[in-house]
């Protein structure tokens, strides 16, 4: 059973996957507001796309120009989280039935993460797509990606035949998650301010190593956000560059503390496996920052700034991977 508890965990991680993916292709089609109310759209379960649905809805919206596009975008990110949403209660349940009562938090954690991210996804409409939200909104639905990742490597421990316990790899470990937390943050607070294109060139932004008239304050203010609409950003011009900028520096950065992983994990550790683990990230992490680049190079392709936000989950997965088989774990 704890192998079918694996295997159900890391089909759940493809399903968040597709989730997240889904929500980064309505926020980047500007259809977060597809539907102004929830958890129906325009007062019905479905989608309105019949003459008498798109009456009632003109109806109760007098004041808002239906986009059915936008509206079955919304709701068919709407349906699969739902779905996820399911089908975590029950892989948590079995994973609580068949584990002992020490590992009980993890389950316990995918459940309340879950409840969370229903509420935070009816605040995203209810609030206007309020950049705050929708960022929260996003880390915790790559968070439990994580999760249920740790999940299924609990379910399904590796055998590495040599001692695992190696601190330093943990420790550098955690400093890269830490770091890759605060970009993808970061990268969140970017799309949902609309500030991807704030800087239109690289290496330089609009022309300029080091931007004038930013505003660090302003750009990272979190609470006491007026109550309008943000679909489209409402942010000045220098507040957006400052924006985009710190996620640019910041992405620097991160290159250096992933070059002292890789060198570690390559030319200090002999452990095979977390070589070929190493080799993983690495190739992911070279993904994230070609992806990155290409995002303003090419002026926000659609499929190449959905597939950014999935690879950062995805990079984030596989450091939780090197983290779990670089400490002593196993099925208790």
């Amino acid at each position: 059973m704890q192998k079918i508890i694996a295997q159900l965990s890391f089909i759940g991680v493809f399903i968040t996957l597709v989730v997240i993916s889904l929500g980064a292709w309505v926020r980047l089609t500007d259809a977060g507001l597809g539907c102004p109310d929830w958890p129906g759209c325009y007062g019905i379960l479905g989608i309105p796309d019949t003459e008498a649905e798109l009456n009632k809805a003109n109806k109760f919206y007098p004041n808002i120009n239906i986009d059915v596009g936008k509206a079955s975008r919304e709701m068919i990110h709407r349906y699969f989280a739902g779905a996820l949403g399911l089908y975590v209660f029950v892989l948590s349940y079995l994973s609580i039935k068949y584990s002992s009562i020490k590992y009980y938090i993890i389950p316990a954690s995918l459940i309340i993460l879950i409840i969370i991210q229903s509420l935070l996804g009816m605040l995203t409409v209810t609030e206007l797509v309020k950049p705050s939200i929708v960022t929260l909104h996003l880390m915790i639905g790559i968070l439990t990606a994580v999760l249920i990742f740790w999940n299924g490597m609990h379910f399904y421990p590796v055998n590495i035949n040599q001692n695992n316990n190696d601190t330093k790899l943990v420790l550098i470990t955690l400093v890269c998650i830490l770091g890759l937390i605060i970009q993808i943050f970061l990268g969140g607070w970017t799309s949902t301010n609309y500030a991807s294109l704030a800087c239109t060139d690289f290496p330089k932004c609009s022309g300029e190593w080091w931007p004038r008239n930013m505003d660090i304050i302003k750009a990272f203010s979190f609470i006491n956000l007026p109550d309008i609409n943000y679909e489209g950003g409402v942010l000045s011009n220098d507040i957006k560059i400052t924006i985009h900028f710190i996620h640019r520096i910041w992405a620097l950065f991160l290159t250096f503390l992933f070059g002292i992983l890789f060198f570690y994990i390559f030319y200090i550790q002999n452990i095979n496996y977390y070589k070929k683990i190493g080799f993983i990230i690495f190739i992911i992490f070279v993904l994230q920052i070609i992806l990155g680049i290409s995002n303003i190079i090419f002026s926000l392709p659609l499929m190449i700034a959905v597939f950014h936000t999935v690879n950062a989950a995805i990079l984030l997965l596989s450091l939780s991977a090197l983290l779990y088989y670089s400490t002593d774990k196993g099925i208790q």
